[in-house]
């Protein structure tokens, strides 16, 4: 009899632990899925007008934030009211316009849906193919190639191109530079820029300060190089024609004309205010995992308060890993809490987005 009990405390004991095994299971596929990270609250959106003083710090961060566009993701992304999506190659055009679909219905706040369409190496290339920009040659051609994927863009549900590429040499990809001198690289981005405005998606110069294609790949070491003012006047070029809505800035570290100050440019507050001085529009981080930039830090935390600090308004972080987002979000804002970072520097920078969105900021 007493054996018999044993036994059946025995089964119920392991009952319990196989539940309680399962149990946490479910939970940490929930938690990686990022389903435990609390939703926002709404945004107080009347007549597409915005009162940022109704913002909460966590979603006026979100707002700056760009991340790829995971369909496994989609729950999270749209509960912390991120800023934007980046999407990489899908099959085919109608996958590429239902993700996008699927991500901005309903939202108050819609994404700045991105691409990185620069006419040579494409998400696209398997759907439709697009002239190199080392190929174009008139400025005709430049305006052509805005209207072209302008559209393209437009009709699956883009509305930001990270393009066109204005260093002055590619010597790493060899095809996302236009070819010429300074002055007939700026006059070749800006007819780019007018056809791809056109189609109502904005474009993006990149990258600044220059030189970031002609040394080491970014992507995988600590770069650093001399500007010249050669390598600096397209932005300034584009800066007085007054049509350029954003710049990316790179995480090359400069010297020359334009002194970094021995950290990656796109962390550097003397860079960020130097652009800012004739540039009202969007500076745009370049992804922040590259190892040209992380390689720099001790910690990722350190980096994400650094890349924030200095001034960009859109920070591209593409870990895929919803809660390490969120984490950077609540660095963000505990660095703003202490005064680390100023909050009306926050502000300026989601009034520039929601503008950029076409609300109306108050």
């Amino acid at each position: 009899m007493n054996r018999k009990k044993g036994l059946g405390v025995q089964k119920k004991v392991f009952f319990v632990l196989v539940v309680l095994v399962l149990s946490l299971s479910v939970l940490n596929i929930i938690k990686a899925k990022g389903l435990l990270i609390p939703k926002q609250g709404p945004v107080d959106v009347k007549h597409k007008v915005v009162d940022l003083t109704k913002m909460t710090l966590e979603q006026k961060i979100a707002q700056m934030v760009v991340v790829v566009g995971t369909k496994e993701n989609y729950w999270p992304w749209r509960n912390m009211q991120l800023g934007g999506i980046h999407l990489f190659a899908r099959q085919t055009e109608h996958v590429f316009n239902n993700t996008i679909i699927d991500f901005q219905y309903q939202s108050p706040i819609p994404f700045f849906v991105t691409a990185d369409l620069e006419g040579c190496v494409s998400p696209f290339g398997f759907i439709r193919q697009f002239t190199p920009a080392s190929e174009i040659a008139t400025v005709e051609e430049a305006f052509e190639k805005g209207i072209e994927e302008g559209q393209f863009l437009r009709r699956l549900g883009f509305n930001m191109n990270f393009a066109p590429v204005v260093d002055l040499k590619d010597d790493i990809w060899k095809c996302r530079s236009f070819p010429g001198n300074e002055t007939e690289i700026s006059a070749l981005a800006q007819a780019y820029i007018t056809g791809l405005q056109t189609e109502s998606v904005l474009a993006t110069a990149k990258h600044y300060p220059g030189k970031t294609l002609i040394v080491k790949d970014p992507h995988k070491y600590v770069v650093a190089a001399e500007i010249g003012k050669k390598d600096v006047y397209p932005y300034t070029y584009l800066e007085e024609k007054g049509e350029v809505k954003a710049i990316m800035v790179s995480h090359i570290i400069t010297s020359g004309e334009i002194d970094s100050g021995g950290v990656p440019s796109v962390v550097s507050k003397k860079v960020l205010d130097g652009l800012r001085q004739d540039f009202d529009g969007l500076i745009v981080s370049d992804e922040i995992h590259m190892l040209g930039l992380k390689k720099f830090y001790n910690s990722v935390d350190e980096m994400y308060v650094a890349v924030f600090k200095a001034g960009n308004d859109v920070v591209l972080n593409f870990d895929k890993d919803p809660n390490e987002i969120y984490h950077m979000i609540q660095v963000v804002k505990a660095a703003v809490e202490r005064g680390e970072i100023p909050e009306a520097q926050i502000d300026a920078s989601v009034g520039r987005i929601l503008e950029a969105k076409g609300f109306t900021v108050v």
